[in-house]
């Protein structure tokens, strides 16, 4: 009975750690096609609809990894910069709906795909752990080339780029401040919640090994990619912003952030709809608009 059992436990244990090698790809690897901005979809893309002129193809360097991007130069700029940084899986392009938001409050717009997404090199992504590291290099090329100081620069992210975000701003780099819409409290409860509702709660249990593997995939410190640990170092303005509808994310991490902040300067809204259709395409809502302008206005960091 013993050769038996200790076979079927034999098959048992490869049978986990094939599935757990191949979920470690998994999820570090965008579900979309890299290039995805090439071709068809960047082709009908009119800029016009977005109320901005047609951007400054851009190209900078972190090592060897080479990002690439869509620089807007505002003609009456007050002295302001925005980075908009998109969500896991997405694009640059996906963060043109939020653009008209800073670009009619007199900002130049800096965006850019992420590593391993959109027409960015690199093979994985890392849930912000070395995409801190490209955003330091994004603000200081934006700078250079839109001649705005560091600390006249805010960054906006979503999702992937929210919690990219609350990892920069840790009190090492300059910048001015960080507006985070629906970021994850960290990458290990991210992956255990989301997939478990994807999927089955079953993967929990190679989801531990997992991660382990991924840790060497994609060379980062799972227990490290931590917006909420973040968020205690962090000194500039913060407005957190949430989507009270997505459920692979829970509403209570973004409370936590918001707690731990080290910042006096700091907002929260829960929201239930970010965007509406009018002519056909999304303009942000009211209400979310809104939430940005008082933020802007109250800590002084753009034109009124």
């Amino acid at each position: 009975m013993k050769k038996p059992l200790s076979l079927f436990l034999l098959i048992i244990t490869l049978i986990l750690l094939v599935a757990s090698i191949y979920f470690s790809a998994f999820i570090l690897t965008p579900t979309l096609p890299s290039q995805v901005d090439e071709g068809k979809d960047k082709n009908h893309i009119s800029f016009q609809d977005y109320s901005l002129p047609e951007p400054e193809t851009i190209r900078f360097q972190n090592g060897t990894l080479r990002l690439r991007g869509w620089y807007f130069k505002h003609s009456k700029k007050q002295n302001c910069g925005m980075i908009l940084l998109h969500g896991f899986s997405e694009s640059k392009m996906q963060m043109l709906s939020y653009a008209p938001s800073f670009w009619k409050r007199g900002c130049s717009l800096f965006m850019y795909d992420a590593r391993a997404h959109g027409e960015s090199d690199g093979k994985y992504s890392t849930f912000g752990y070395h995409e801190k590291m490209d955003l330091e290099r994004a603000v200081e090329y934006f700078s250079e080339i839109d001649n705005t100081p560091e600390d006249r620069i805010g960054i906006f992210g979503v999702n992937l780029g929210a919690a990219t975000a609350l990892q920069f701003a840790d009190g090492q780099f300059d910048y001015g401040f960080i507006i985070a819409d629906t970021s994850f409290k960290d990458m290990r409860s991210y992956v255990e919640q989301s997939y478990s509702i994807a999927y089955s709660r079953m993967i929990r249990f190679i989801t531990p090994l997992s991660l382990s593997i991924a840790e060497l995939r994609g060379d980062l410190l799972v227990n490290d990619v931590s917006p909420l640990n973040t968020a205690k170092f962090i000194t500039k303005p913060v407005l957190l912003l949430h989507d009270k509808k997505e459920k692979t994310i829970d509403p209570s991490g973004s409370e936590l952030i918001f707690q731990n902040l080290k910042t006096k300067f700091k907002k929260i809204f829960y929201y239930e709809d970010s965007f509406v259709l009018k002519d056909g395409k999304k303009i942000l809502t009211e209400e979310y608009d809104g939430q940005i302008e008082i933020f802007l206005k109250e800590y002084r960091l753009a034109s009124k």
